[in-house]
């Protein structure tokens, strides 16, 4: 079989072996670009047998060229790799060259924010009459003020709000116990709702309830989160993660220390709490260029 049938073979065999549409297409346009690019550098003939490392190695720069994203870029290797694993085990080939053509590391997404004050007068002007109104304001404000995850907070009891030390007792992952001080506007919304919580005709312990008085359910606070963040500059996440991103950051530009951010976070390692540090330092370079009497000169 020539090169075109033996990866059209292959993304049969994914077929059979219950692979979506979408893979399968990915896969075929992957290896169409592969047998493209073998045919502009180095001409036509090549066998599968015949190629070796250095044929495979240019592909990658062959794709960087056509202006794809990492991303894309290391599917498409990632197809090839797949490709040949399976020409192995066809023994269509002795050796496997494609084991080791390096594969591109995925751009990691930068976290999405929303700027304080914006954020702030979104969350100022939330409706706080009836029973719902509190209830989802009291959500969105904790899920703010205090950072933590949303599951975190749906597994919030009445007995893990210690009010006269102004601490939650957030039960993280791994089953990992730690106490997040609330406080200012969270600690208000939070009064303001349980006020009104028995409206809500819970029960059980759950903090946080529905319309049925059962617990809050995840899908509802994402719809909150999502309405609420409306046509703010946020970026490509419009989840309650969102409002914990923007916790972190808004900490460490006011000039919180990381350790303490990555405890308040319940982050198991402090690396996991850095990936907010490249926010703080863009908005460390805006302060420089605006209050610095030379720094547009030397921009």
């Amino acid at each position: 079989m020539q090169l075109g049938e033996q990866s059209e073979y292959f993304v049969t065999t994914l077929g059979q072996r219950g692979y979506s549409a979408q893979s399968l297409r990915a896969y075929r346009i992957a290896l169409r670009q592969f047998r493209e690019y073998l045919q502009e550098v180095w001409g036509e003939g090549l066998s599968v047998e015949q190629l070796e490392l250095s044929h495979l190695r240019q592909f990658l720069g062959w794709l960087h060229d056509r202006g794809l994203h990492r991303r894309s870029i290391q599917l498409k290797v990632a197809a090839v790799k797949a490709f040949f694993r399976f020409a192995q085990q066809q023994g269509w080939i002795r050796k496997n060259p494609a084991r080791y053509l390096p594969l591109p590391r995925a751009e990691k997404p930068l976290v999405s924010t929303v700027p304080q004050q914006r954020l702030q007068e979104v969350l100022d002007n939330l409706p706080r009459q009836t029973p719902p109104e509190r209830l989802r304001a009291a959500v969105l404000e904790l899920l703010y003020g205090c950072g933590i995850r949303v599951g975190e907070l749906l597994a919030l009891r009445l007995s893990d709000v210690q009010w006269d030390r102004g601490l939650l007792r957030v039960r993280g992952k791994g089953q990992r116990d730690r106490f997040v001080p609330f406080s200012g506007k969270a600690a208000e919304a939070l009064h303001q709702y349980m006020e009104i919580r028995h409206a809500l005709s819970p029960r059980g312990e759950w903090l946080f309830v529905g319309l049925r008085g059962r617990q809050l359910r995840q899908a509802t606070v994402y719809r909150w989160v999502r309405a609420t963040l409306g046509n703010l500059p946020v970026g490509h996440q419009r989840g309650p993660h969102v409002l914990r991103h923007t916790f972190a950051t808004h900490l460490l530009e006011q000039g919180a220390d990381l350790q303490a951010v990555s405890q308040l976070l319940g982050h198991s390692s402090l690396a996991t709490t850095q990936k907010y540090t490249h926010v703080s330092v863009e908005h460390l370079k805006r302060v420089y260029r605006q209050a610095h009497p030379k720094a547009e000169e030397e921009q």
